[in-house]
């Protein structure tokens, strides 16, 4: 099967973005030794946050008012009452124990199997097993991008293939490990081995693959943002090819370009959240902030990109869904084009 980690991946040649990309992401790993050498509470309450950011990105459909109350949840000062309240404690279990045990954790269809069972075992679906039924990855303007192969013992065959191509690269050494997880990643969404939480999935294996090769920036701040259904244009967007979408056509640059804005984008948060940027340099999150004060009325996300055109669209994101949490602004019109303004 001809997923990004056989012949397109050791053939792949890269923009010069992407190269700078790869160049930075590296420089903040340096800088982890940093984080580590704090105080045991300072990391302790670090690390605690960034579990609670994460669940709370990743669940928090259904608890936008309610965001003392998934605290109370994930720091298990309350019961679990629910169904959504259910998949808040599986999903923070499962980060927990990929944040506290990667490096044992091996890569395989076992491993994949279990963690998906882990992130089921209070529920009534069964987790644990591969699906046995066509889905859909998009469905968008009428358009969908077809997953064919439904028998469960493909699907399987298909994973172990993965994570041994997967082993195979990072002990070649030839192809950086970042390219290696991107790649990785983007063939668990193509193939999609799960009737649901494939999304749920593909965050976890981001972290554990992260985790395993260094790039700790999950273990200190959230990844919650990845894979939204506010970016699912852009996955649209990848796959289409003269009008028609190819489960093996896309653009592997694309792809990298946004894997990495998102590697950044929670690099730069960790950096300003432990005051490493220098005390002259201004912040992305305070220029944004500083557009937003100085705005009269409403303001979009266009606003922020035309004054801060350097900007990755990750972060301002990030930004914005902050300054929402605390209060400081609210949306007004939501959309492609949403309208925010001032609290």
């Amino acid at each position: 099967m001809g997923y990004t980690m056989g012949e397109k991946l050791a053939n792949i040649s890269l923009d010069m973005k992407i190269v700078k990309m790869l160049c930075k992401v590296n420089e903040y790993k340096g800088e982890q030794i940093i984080y580590k050498k704090q105080p045991k509470s300072v990391i302790s309450t670090i690390t605690d946050n960034a579990i609670i950011n994460f669940v709370y990105d990743t669940c928090s459909d259904n608890f936008f008012s309610e965001r003392e109350r998934l605290v109370k949840l994930i720091n298990n000062e309350i019961t679990p009452q629910t169904r959504q309240d259910i998949d808040v404690v599986e999903f923070r279990d499962v980060v927990k124990t990929v944040n506290s045990a990667y490096e044992d954790i091996k890569i395989c269809s076992k491993t994949i199997l279990e963690l998906h069972g882990y992130l089921h075992r209070y529920s009534l679906v069964r987790g644990g097993r591969y699906r046995n039924e066509d889905i859909s990855l998009f469905n968008l303007d009428n358009t969908e991008v077809n997953v064919e192969n439904s028998i469960e013992k493909n699907i399987e065959n298909d994973i172990e293939n993965l994570c041994s191509t997967y082993y195979k690269l990072i002990e070649s050494d030839e192809i950086q490990d970042l390219i290696i997880i991107s790649a990785f990643i983007m063939d668990i969404i193509l193939i999609s081995p799960f009737k649901e939480d494939n999304i749920k999935m593909a965050k976890i294996l981001t972290l554990l693959l992260l985790n395993k090769s260094g790039y700790e920036v999950g273990r200190f701040t959230s990844l919650g943002e990845f894979y939204e259904d506010e970016n699912i244009s852009f996955f649209r967007n990848l796959f289409i090819k003269n009008k028609d979408f190819d489960i093996y056509s896309y653009n592997m640059n694309k792809w990298l370009e946004y894997f990495l804005s998102f590697i950044l984008a929670a690099f730069e948060q960790l950096s300003e959240e432990m005051n490493l940027v220098g005390i002259k340099k201004e912040t992305k999150t305070r220029r944004i902030e500083k557009v937003i004060n100085s705005t009269l009325g409403y303001f979009t996300k266009d606003d922020i990109r035309n004054q801060c055109p350097d900007i990755p669209e990750p972060t301002i994101n990030r930004v914005f869904n902050n300054l929402r949490k605390s209060g400081k602004i609210e949306v007004v019109a939501k959309g492609r084009s949403a309208k925010w303004k001032k609290k």
